[in-house]
């Protein structure tokens, strides 16, 4: 089979936040070595992305996979942006069967506490994710498994329902992580302050609300041994707090955060340089293309259900769109299917102004500036008032700086086939179904188009924008091209202080 094809609100989120954590360390084995020290201080990576999940089976954001990608292991993985799987904690995977997915596991993995990771400990976690099924996670993509079989000390069997040419990606996202049976309890989601214990690259020696301690696990098996001894991440909570942070040469590593304008000058700064860096000696890396906003409709609105809103809204954005499907261009199986650019003209059939609400995550590079420009655009139609609320689950609409588990279309479709409208739910599952169920590459790009384009027509997640992210790093650290997760989540495995 090809490898290249193999919303209800979450009430569970762990805010750190809202826990109150003062500090808590992992519990195990000796937390390792004390963070690599850069000029007196340790190796920092720095950014505006907060951790808010700290249990891989309820990541829901793509902030929160930056400790799922770094102290959790999965059996599968691929190369950042690439829709070709990799093994990790496995050895391989393979179908066996049409209906049966076999992993066999590395040689002498283990969890940073000591505990021998086995196959039992596999099952354990993926039954465990698929049993507290946390909306908006990835735990959506093991639908089709049944059930898990452990024949021996290194094999895991996964048996499924249908076939499904894509489950190898399910075991490559979050919920997929695997957790120590013995400390991981099987029906509640994880709490911040319980030891934080996985089998990745990395292990947590310090967390709290603004920072996360990593130190490399040296006992880790995989694919992606980390680079440094230890490491600190820390969130800041603004861009002017990082460029501060990067004149004080108090930081190594910039991710995300940094405002528009703030690039800009950089920019300016690169390009005044002979040694093409900032003022403060530091290169800016561009990835093209990762950075994706989107707009969302939340399920639960009592809004969502008027097609002529819906459709005034999605064409109100034609003229700044620049992303033409909720799967990004540049992803395998991606149509354009949503109109954009011209001279839109939405059409206001109510007599009343309609009151909604939008939200926005505050920690979102300029996330304030363009929900406000979604507002004005939305006004301007006449027929609506839009109060923008940042940090607002309940919002009627979600401005969205997405991030997809991986790199494949249907990883980013995921958030709308999870909820269509229940008017089309029929026509989407089965587009779905077959689109999974397809080993002809021929019939599988048809079944996304179609996938794509009935997401046009329902208008319950929409395109907005598709441009490049950026890395900021200071003169002498080295990170690789591989430093990121399959959909393009940080990784600091790749990261080194030269």
């Amino acid at each position: 089979m090809a490898a290249s094809r193999l919303a209800r609100l979450t009430t569970g989120l762990l805010m750190l936040t809202t826990l109150g954590l003062t500090g808590c360390t992992a519990a195990g084995k000796d937390p390792g070595p004390t963070p690599d020290q850069t000029a007196g201080r340790p190796f920092t990576v720095m950014s505006t992305d907060p951790i808010r999940v700290v249990d891989p089976a309820a990541v829901v954001d793509a902030d929160s996979t930056v400790l799922t990608q770094n102290v959790f292991q999965r059996l599968m993985t691929a190369q950042p942006g690439a829709d070709v799987l990799k093994p990790d904690a496995a050895r391989d995977c393979l179908f066996t069967a049409a209906t049966v997915y076999t992993c066999t596991l590395n040689k002498k993995l283990f969890f940073s506490n000591g505990h021998q990771l086995g196959p039992t400990d596999v099952k354990f976690s993926i039954e465990r994710a698929a049993r507290l099924d946390v909306a908006g996670s990835s735990a959506s993509l093991l639908s089709s498994l049944r059930r898990i079989e452990t024949p021996d000390a290194m094999t895991v069997r996964f048996v499924l329902s249908r076939v499904d040419t894509q489950f190898g990606w399910a075991l490559a996202s979050p919920a997929a992580s695997i957790v120590d049976e013995e400390l991981y309890s099987a029906d509640e989601i994880q709490s911040a302050t319980d030891p934080i214990v996985g089998s990745g690259p990395f292990t947590v020696t310090r967390l709290d609300q603004s920072s996360v301690e990593l130190a490399r696990y040296e006992d880790y098996v995989g694919r992606s041994p980390a680079r440094v001894n230890a490491l600190v991440y820390r969130t800041a909570p603004d861009s002017a707090a990082i460029e501060a942070a990067m004149t004080a040469g108090t930081v190594d590593v910039v991710w995300r955060g940094l405002s528009a304008a703030a690039l800009t000058r950089l920019g300016q700064q690169v390009q005044a340089s002979p040694k093409e860096q900032t003022a403060d000696g530091f290169t800016i890396r561009t990835l093209p293309g990762v950075r994706v906003r989107q707009l969302m409709w939340n399920p639960a609105s009592r809004l969502r259900s008027n097609t002529a809103l819906r459709k005034a809204i999605s064409t109100a954005l034609q003229a700044d769109r620049t992303s033409d499907s909720i799967v990004p261009s540049g992803i395998p199986g991606h149509t354009a299917s949503f109109p954009v650019g011209g001279k839109a003209d939405p059409k206001v059939t109510w007599s009343n102004r309609i009151q909604l609400v939008l939200g926005y995550d505050s920690t979102m590079p300029d996330g304030r500036d363009l929900a406000n420009q979604i507002r004005s655009r939305l006004e301007d139609t006449g027929g609506l008032s839009v109060r923008v609320r940042p940090n607002d689950p309940a919002a009627d609409l979600q401005f969205t700086d997405r991030k997809a588990w991986t790199a494949t279309a249907l990883a980013w479709l995921q958030p709308y086939v999870d909820a269509p409208l229940s008017s089309t739910r029929e026509t989407v599952d089965a587009l779905e179904s077959r689109y999974r169920a397809t080993t002809d590459d021929t019939e599988a790009t048809r079944l996304l188009a179609a996938l794509q384009h009935q997401a046009a027509v329902d208008l319950v997640t929409m395109p907005v924008s598709q441009g490049d992210e950026y890395l900021l790093v200071r003169t002498g650290v080295e990170v690789s091209e591989t430093s990121w997760g399959p959909g393009w989540q940080l990784g600091f495995f790749g990261m080194k202080d030269g």
